[in-house]
């Protein structure tokens, strides 16, 4: 057993294999930062950053043994080189495992958020290894076979790296097709495309092509992400058109553009009657498909609610894309209004400051109408104090929060039945505004909330008016996701939530007040 675990521990192979596992631990660790907050709240302030230095330490110690040994030098003492073998080699196995952890408990919802910052990470990480692989122990490498096979490897790999950053290698495409989110004012259609350009949309109004582009004081957006404010009664039953132009090359002078891609002609349905079928989901948390599933079940409809939390949080564009654009366009079809109510998860991660830009929204509370039926969509943000240390210091959602209740204050009563979108139930976390916000809400005649975030389906009738709690994900038990379909008729709401294998868990109907 002690030859066993010597060899296994301490051989060339070994100190090898290790190296390499630690110093992609190393990289894994740092890609999963994400979730040093919750491992520092259980223990104590920057115990995962501590560890992370000491897996970098680790890989240290494991590397520079291995690169001695290679050079089959004797500076170490053998004592010393096991200590720093035996300790890389936990750490290498630490920086590997934490990062496993941290992806499995939330079922794997954080992986892209651990991507965008392994891709943050790569250049200098592979630097780091390059540097050092080719300083220490490429000139120690005996073999002239092994050694011309690496260096040709090299050469062709920078090579492409140098292609790559002047000319495009992949095809230009729509990563989303249109979406129309109604923000209240007027009709935003937005796209996206794997890579940037310049966006159009063209449309039909009073017997006129209108093309409009994305742009900002006269300058084309060279972006992925195309967003288009189109007033609501000239797109209204239209008949539009997206497409866009890859940019290569931007520059002071001239500059290189590509492809050029194009949709089909989409038609806008929204025009309704006195019955209209609305979808509603909540905290898919990048489950797409299991929440597409789930819709699936309850049949046709002509609008689509998203009641937030997509992910938990948008720490790139890929983010908003596959997880927002993509998820919604795949639903609505480009066919219909889209209504997003902004989750609490929507506030995290550096592209929520761009959330309400590229949704072409001026703020997340508004209202709007879908025929006859007024809206009201209300935004929870957070569910914390803004101290929590989860959000690191980045929150004034307090001070924003009583601004949307001081709105919501001037609203009057209108003579068409209400119905309210909120991602929390309860509105505000502060008592005396949540207060305020339900009062608030039944002065203005609301016959129902439709809600989320707690990640259960309910239906509450013990205050001022019916709350629906939207199900999601894990709504029915773990796996499972749970999603609403909204009938509005003349007398109320009649509500039918089910989950993706079509069991029907709740059927109910709200009377209008």
């Amino acid at each position: 057993m002690k030859t066993f675990l010597n060899h296994f521990l301490f051989s060339d192979v070994s100190v090898a294999v290790f190296s390499a596992l630690g110093a992609l631990g190393v990289l894994c660790f740092y890609s999963t930062r994400y979730g040093f907050v919750f491992v520092d709240n259980a223990l104590f302030k920057n115990f995962a950053l501590a560890l992370f230095l000491l897996a970098v330490l680790g890989e240290v110690c494991l590397f520079t043994v291995f690169a001695l040994r290679v050079h089959h030098s004797s500076l170490l003492p053998e004592k010393l080189a096991c200590i720093m073998v035996l300790f890389g080699e936990v750490m290498a196995v630490v920086s590997l495992v934490y990062p496993l952890i941290s992806l499995a408990v939330d079922q794997f919802m954080s992986l892209s958020s651990a991507w965008t910052l392994c891709k943050q990470a790569l250049p200098v990480w592979g630097a780091v290894v390059s540097v050092a692989f080719f300083a220490f122990v490429f000139p120690a490498i005996s073999s002239g076979a092994l050694k011309k096979g690496v260096a040709v490897a090299a050469a062709v790999i920078l090579v492409f790296i140098s292609y790559a950053s002047i000319f495009p290698v992949t095809p230009y495409r729509f990563t989303s097709d249109p979406v129309v989110f109604d923000n209240g004012s007027d009709y935003a259609v937005v796209f996206s495309t794997n890579v940037s350009g310049t966006g159009w949309l063209e449309y039909t109004y009073n017997g006129e092509t209108v093309r409009l582009y994305d742009e900002t004081d006269g300058r084309k957006n060279n972006s992925r992400i195309h967003t288009f404010r189109v007033p609501k009664d000239q797109l209204s039953g239209s008949t539009y058109r997206v497409g866009a132009t890859r940019v290569i090359d931007e520059l002071t002078y001239g500059g290189r553009t590509g492809k050029t891609i194009e949709s089909e002609p989409i038609t806008l349905q929204d025009t309704f009657g006195q019955n209209i079928d609305v979808l509603t989901l909540s905290d898919w948390h990048t489950k797409n498909a299991r929440a597409k599933a789930a819709a699936e079940t309850l049949g046709d409809y002509q609008a689509l609610v998203l009641l937030g939390d997509c992910s938990p949080g948008l720490m790139s564009q890929d983010d908003v894309v596959r997880y927002i654009l993509q998820f919604a366009s795949d639903l609505s079809g480009g066919t219909m209004p889209v209504i997003y109510v902004r989750g609490n998860h929507e506030t995290r991660g550096p592209e929520a400051d761009n959330l309400s830009a590229y949704l072409g929204m001026d703020r997340f509370y508004f209202t709007t109408t879908l025929g006859s039926y007024n809206l009201v969509v209300l935004d929870s943000c957070e569910d914390k104090e803004d101290s929590h240390p989860e959000y690191g210091g980045m929150d004034d959602y307090e001070t924003y929060r009583r601004n949307m209740v001081s709105w919501l204050k001037t609203l009057q009563p209108t003579q068409k039945h209400t119905v309210a979108l909120c991602h929390a139930p309860e509105i505000c976390r502060e008592e005396d505004l949540s207060a305020a916000a339900l009062a608030k809400l039944d002065a203005l005649g609301v016959s129902l909330l439709a809600s989320g975030h707690e990640h259960v389906l309910d239906y509450r009738t013990d205050g001022r008016f019916p709350v629906l709690v939207d199900g999601g994900q894990d709504a029915n038990g773990m796996f499972t996701f749970v999603a609403s379909m909204l009938h509005f008729t003349p007398d109320g709401v009649d509500i039918v939530s089910a989950d993706q294998d079509g069991s029907v868990l709740l059927e109910t109907t709200a009377a209008w007040k």
